[in-house]
């Protein structure tokens, strides 16, 4: 995969995974049994857009369709309160695991049920899972299996402008990938990538942009990365759940790694975020 020329001029970046907190893999919890789930996804998101109003940010919201089609004046409130929205796919499903003819039908659901909403074109998507970057662990070393290039012709010939789903690390991704907003050319066109902010933790490689870690790395340590990005010219690219501002989220049997990942640090998460959001710039 051809990776072309950095794209400057970013500045910070913080975006938003809008689902709801059983959105976590379509292989532990199908889609079939959403519907008879109860649903946080209105009330984490309220609570998000509160605290971005006291601390005078704006945020990009990859919303899962499902739940767009689901809660259309959420989504219509965020887009009036001058957030971007953009998609996360319709049903949360691995980009990895799809053909290219099953990835433009999410595709497109997504796009309509969320545009429906704004009344605007959606520009920008996210991968669930970062899986744009491949099966997980699929890969040599322990990375990823590779970036699913037929997704990315999908998204171009669909008129997506940028993407943020290729992280540049171990098991998900793949730490050769650039850091740095880049641009990736393909035979039918050009598409921007924001790669995920990742940094060291007791000089192990962690996705500091959010999830596990966001949540339990000390914000000393995620404001010295963020600032080493921005004197490198480069922004940092933060991403935040909506069920993550739940302290006490409903619970299911998941595996040990999911298990931590998911339900790790959420006592306190909010007061955290918010002294982080005031600190960066």
């Amino acid at each position: 995969m051809p990776f072309c020329a950095p794209v400057p001029g970013f500045a910070n970046v913080l975006t938003v995974d809008l689902e709801e907190w059983f959105h976590i893999d379509e292989r532990l919890i199908p889609a079939g049994e959403w519907d008879r789930l109860p649903s946080r996804v209105e009330e984490n998101t309220r609570a998000l857009l509160e605290l971005f109003d006291a601390c005078r940010v704006r945020a990009t919201f990859f919303t899962v369709g499902w739940a767009a089609a689901r809660h259309q004046g959420l989504i219509h409130d965020i887009h009036e309160r001058g957030h971007e929205i953009a998609t996360h796919g319709y049903l949360h499903l691995s980009v990895a695991a799809m053909s290219a003819a099953e990835f433009a039908a999410d595709l497109r659901a997504a796009r309509q049920a969320v545009e429906g909403c704004t009344g605007g074109p959606i520009l920008g998507y996210r991968a669930p899972r970062w899986s744009l970057g491949g099966a997980p662990g699929g890969g040599r070393r322990g990375r990823a299996s590779g970036v699913v290039g037929p997704a990315l012709d999908v998204l171009v010939r669909e008129g997506f402008r940028y993407d943020s789903s290729l992280a540049p690390i171990v098991h998900i991704g793949d730490p050769d990938w650039p850091r740095d907003p880049y641009r990736i050319d393909r035979p039918g066109g050009s598409i921007v990538e924001l790669p995920p902010l990742v940094g060291r933790r007791f000089g192990v490689p962690l996705l500091f942009a959010g999830g596990w870690a966001l949540r339990r790395v000390p914000n000393r340590v995620l404001l010295r990365a963020i600032e080493a990005r921005n004197r490198g010219g480069a922004p940092a690219v933060i991403d935040v759940h909506t069920w993550e501002f739940d302290p006490d989220p409903p619970r299911v049997r998941l595996p040990f790694m999911y298990r931590l990942a998911h339900y790790g640090g959420l006592c306190g998460y909010r007061a955290k975020l918010e002294e982080l959001l005031r600190s960066v710039p």
